[in-house]
C-alpha cells in the first residue's frame, strides 16, 4: 500500500498492483463472512426454538401488559374526576358560602353551582343526552341498577369533552337528612351529607359500578368518593368482584379504594 500510495500521481500504473489488491480484499471479506457466520448462524431448529420460546413469553406477559394498562386508565381517569371535583367544591365554598347554606331542592342546584366552576361541554337537565341510549348500568357483579339514563328526561347529567360525565342522583336541603332504618320506624339523621353523585369515567355495553362509574358523596367539608370514612374491611368488603352477596351495592366503596391504596387490583388482579 505504501508503494500505491507513492506511486499513486501516475508514474507506475495502477494495473500492477491489481493483483494484490484484490488479495488483500478477498482476505478482509473472508475474514468478516467467518466473524459473521460464526456470530450470527443459526439452524433451523435453533430458530423454531427460538421463535416458541418468545411466543411463550408473550402469551404470559402480554395480556398481564394490558391489564395494568387498564388498571393505569382506570386509576389516572378517577383521579381526573375526584381532583375537577375538588376544586369546583373549594371554588363554589368561596364565592357561594357553606354548602349547607346552598339551596338544594333539586339535583339541578347542584349541578348548577358546581359546573361554573368546571369545563362542562354539554348539559342535560331533564332532557335526553349527556350519555348514550340504552346503556345499562350494573353493580360491580353485574347486578342492573339503572336503565337508559341517557334517553330519559328525568335525570340531571353533564358531559366533559374527555367523555366522562356527572350523573347527579340526589341532594339534601341543608346537608342532612333521616332515614328509616328498620320496620320499626327508627330513624337516624345523617349529617354532613349535601347529596350524591355519579362520575362515569368510560361508557360500555354494562358499566360497572367501582369501574366504569363511581360514587361521590357531597359533604361540608368536601366532594369525596362514597364511604371515604368507612373502615378498610368494610371498602374492601363492598369492592370485591367475587362477593355475591350485595350485588346492587357492590362496588360503592372502590372509589375510595383507589383514594387509599392507589390502584384498581379489586379488579385487574
Amino acid at each position: 500500500m505504501k508503494k500505491f500510495m507513492k506511486n499513486r500521481g501516475g508514474a507506475t500504473p495502477l494495473s500492477r498492483y491489481s493483483k494484490e489488491l484484490d488479495s488483500v480484499i478477498d482476505k478482509i471479506y473472508n475474514s468478516n463472512m467467518a466473524n459473521y457466520k460464526s456470530k450470527t448462524g443459526f439452524t433451523l431448529a435453533e430458530v423454531l426454538i427460538t421463535l416458541a420460546i418468545v411466543g411463550i413469553v408473550a402469551a404470559l406477559t402480554i395480556p398481564n401488559l394490558i391489564l395494568k394498562y387498564q388498571e393505569k386508565q382506570t386509576v389516572t381517569r378517577f383521579k381526573w374526576v375526584y381532583s375537577t371535583l375538588a376544586n369546583a367544591f373549594t371554588m363554589a365554598v368561596a364565592e357561594n358560602g357553606a354548602p349547607e347554606n346552598w339551596k338544594l331542592n333539586d339535583p339541578q342546584d347542584m349541578a348548577e353551582i358546581l359546573s361554573k366552576y368546571m369545563k362542562v361541554s354539554e348539559k342535560c337537565y331533564y332532557k335526553k343526552g349527556c350519555i348514550q341510549n340504552d346503556v345499562e348500568i350494573v353493580s360491580l357483579t353485574g347486578e342492573s341498577r339503572y336503565n337508559n339514563i341517557g334517553n330519559l328526561n328525568t335525570y340531571v347529567k353533564e358531559r366533559f369533552n374527555n367523555g366522562v360525565v356527572l350523573f347527579y342522583a340526589v341532594v339534601h336541603n341543608g346537608c342532612s337528612y333521616t332515614q328509616n332504618v328498620d320496620s320499626t320506624g327508627e330513624e337516624i339523621v345523617y349529617k354532613n351529607n349535601c347529596g350524591t353523585l355519579y362520575a362515569f369515567i368510560s361508557i360500555n355495553e354494562l358499566n360497572r359500578l367501582g369501574l366504569d362509574h363511581f360514587a361521590f358523596t357531597v359533604t361540608t367539608k368536601g366532594i369525596f368518593p362514597l364511604y371515604y370514612n368507612a373502615t378498610d374491611e368494610y371498602v374492601k368488603s363492598y369492592c370485591d368482584k367475587l362477593n355475591l352477596v350485595e350485588k346492587n351495592t357492590n362496588g360503592l366503596t372502590c372509589g375510595e379504594w383507589i383514594r387509599r391504596w392507589n390502584n384498581a387490583k379489586y379488579w385487574y388482579d
